[in-house]
């Protein structure tokens, strides 16, 4: 039975480095391997900042950030190049979406031809308005079994990501919750900032599930969103809480997101609205496997 953690294997991880969020990374199968298993994960979405304006008036939350498609592949190594090519997709800001995770048979992508693996970053949380809440997220989209010709030699599988929660509607009202594990991966977006009128209300909130404990969004009034929570084993990580919303002073920003995942959403303030989270980075597992 397969054991990633068997001292017979190796697993290297990249993630984005350099002066570049762009920048290509190297990886050479090592001697000896017969094949590889691929986990690439795209970068979280940030949060969309929550709305400022007057006292009184009324002020939207920001969405929380989508987080990244997982893709995986199981391929022998006859089947790839010797030496492959490497693009961790950074995490977005606020209100910026994830960038896509790419493998590739060269240092660039010029075409489809040179595509081994990818996956797509999540989409960004909505800024708030005066007329409306700041809009979820969108979760990363799955890759597909033409958008690589090497990947077709092994068994890819695409896991779609988990959208973030909705900012806090404009008449006043919490940012949407967001439930760890609803859509299958151990992954999530990030929840919604609150929004605000005369009364102010809390962040949205990582709901817990099995292994990951409840993340509180910020309570009412300018307090921020928790960060996203990271366990190494099982690999599992969370978007960030969303902010609560105030009606007396600036408002809060939203929690950043783990690896993978969504920014939590700002949450609506006078003259300023709280920042959205940053979407955490995206990220490659490589394990060579042996005999």
């Amino acid at each position: 039975m397969f054991n990633p953690l068997d001292s017979r294997n190796l697993t290297t991880r990249f993630d984005p480095r350099g002066t570049s969020a762009n920048a290509w990374q190297e990886y050479t199968v090592p001697r000896g391997a017969l094949a590889l298993y691929i986990v690439a994960v795209g970068g979280g979405g940030g949060g969309g900042n929550g709305f400022g304006a007057a006292a009184g008036a009324a002020r939207g939350g920001g969405g929380g950030g989508g987080s990244g498609a997982v893709s995986r592949l199981w391929v022998p190594v006859r089947y790839l190049p010797k030496q492959f090519f490497i693009q961790p997709g950074a995490g977005g800001a606020a209100v910026t979406a994830g960038g896509a995770t790419r493998l590739s048979v060269t240092r660039g992508i010029a075409t489809t031809a040179d595509v081994i693996l990818q996956a797509s970053g999540g989409g960004a949380g909505g800024t708030g308005t005066g007329a409306a809440a700041g809009t979820a997220g969108t979760a990363g989209g799955i890759q597909s079994a033409n958008s690589s010709m090497y990947q077709n030699w092994g068994v890819p599988v695409w896991t779609i990501g988990q959208a973030g929660g909705a900012g806090g509607a404009q008449t006043g009202a919490a940012g949407a919750n967001v439930v760890f594990g609803a859509v299958g991966i151990a992954l999530s977006g990030g929840a919604g900032g609150a929004g605000c009128t005369t009364t102010e209300f809390a962040g949205g909130n990582i709901t817990g599930n099995g292994l990951v404990a409840t993340i509180t969004g910020g309570a009412a009034g300018a307090n921020p969103g928790q960060p996203g929570r990271t366990i190494e084993f099982p690999l599992t990580g969370t978007g960030g809480s969303g902010a609560g919303s105030s009606n007396t002073v600036a408002g809060a920003a939203g929690g950043d997101g783990a690896p993978g995942c969504g920014g939590g959403g700002g949450g609506a303030g006078v003259t300023t609205g709280g920042a959205g989270g940053r979407g955490g980075d995206g990220f490659v597992i490589i394990t060579a496997i042996f005999a």
